[in-house]
């Protein structure tokens, strides 16, 4: 006897165990704390199966994983857009318990204002250290989701550069989106601690460009097979595509940092500290 699916009303025939429309399990049984618990444990056994082949994937042959998934491998691996959520979530929680970078004071230095002629001039530093202090601050707190703005970002840059490869924008996304939220679980890990613990002192400034150079390192390395290079100068090609889209973005930050902290009166603060 044909019967009515419960979620969308389409026919189900007789034997047909999952619904034609929706997909949905054609007898469902009612909702039990049993059922629940069975549920929500076959999701978590399900998804660490899917995270842990992905974890383990980028770990080792991170090329091979992000072509797979391009190539139509899904259900291998968990959803890349998911694990990107989990991993800036983990990094979000490490860096606000570890507190990796120093704040920047809101407070004029009195030495500096001594030496500034004219209120005029002194009001304009005044804005200029608050203006530097909420930006810094709006780094330390948000930097984390830098990679949801970048991520778009670096793969406009690599699909111009690297098209006739067969890859696509969004194909070049979702790599780039694995990548990334790969290096934000390791960043989290092994680069945040050390930061904190070098926070006051000048191996931090270091230590950071040296976790930059590692991570561009590790997209070339992942890169190569998802664009189809096999030797080393296919490697090399994309090292200086995403160190050449790394510099055009510093460039527009700083542009952005010398218009809103400075408001136009760099040289005339700049002399004074």
């Amino acid at each position: 006897m044909q019967e009515a699916c419960p979620n969308c009303n389409t026919i189900v025939s007789p034997g047909q165990k999952f619904c034609p429309g929706c997909g949905q399990k054609n007898k469902l049984p009612r909702i039990t704390v049993r059922v629940l618990i069975k549920d929500f444990l076959q999701y978590i056994f399900n998804a660490e199966k899917g995270i842990l082949n992905l974890l383990k994937g980028l770990a080792t042959r991170p090329g091979h994983v992000v072509t797979e998934f391009a190539e139509g491998k899904r259900k291998k691996y968990f959803n890349p857009f998911s694990f990107l959520a989990i991993c800036v979530a983990f990094m979000v929680l490490m860096n606000s318990w570890i507190k990796p970078y120093a704040a920047i004071s809101a407070v004029p230095k009195e030495y500096v204002l001594d030496r500034i002629p004219g209120e005029e001039t002194k009001d304009i530093y005044r804005l200029t250290v608050k203006r530097e202090a909420q930006i810094q601050g709006f780094f330390n707190r948000n930097m984390n989701f830098g990679t949801l703005i970048t991520a778009p970002f670096f793969a406009f840059f690599l699909w111009l550069f690297f098209q006739r490869r067969g890859r696509n924008m969004a194909e070049t996304a979702v790599a780039f989106i694995l990548l990334t939220a790969f290096i934000s679980m390791v960043h989290g890990v092994l680069i945040s601690p050390g930061l904190a613990m070098t926070r006051d002192s000048n191996i931090h400034s270091y230590l950071t460009l040296a976790a930059i150079s590692m991570e561009s390192f590790y997209y070339a390395w992942g890169l190569k097979k998802f664009f189809g290079y096999k030797t080393s100068g296919g490697y090399f090609k994309i090292l200086l595509v995403l160190w050449l889209a790394g510099l055009i973005g510093m460039v527009l930050i700083l542009v952005f940092y010398y218009i809103y902290v400075y408001h136009g009166g760099a040289s005339i603060v700049l002399q004074y500290l």
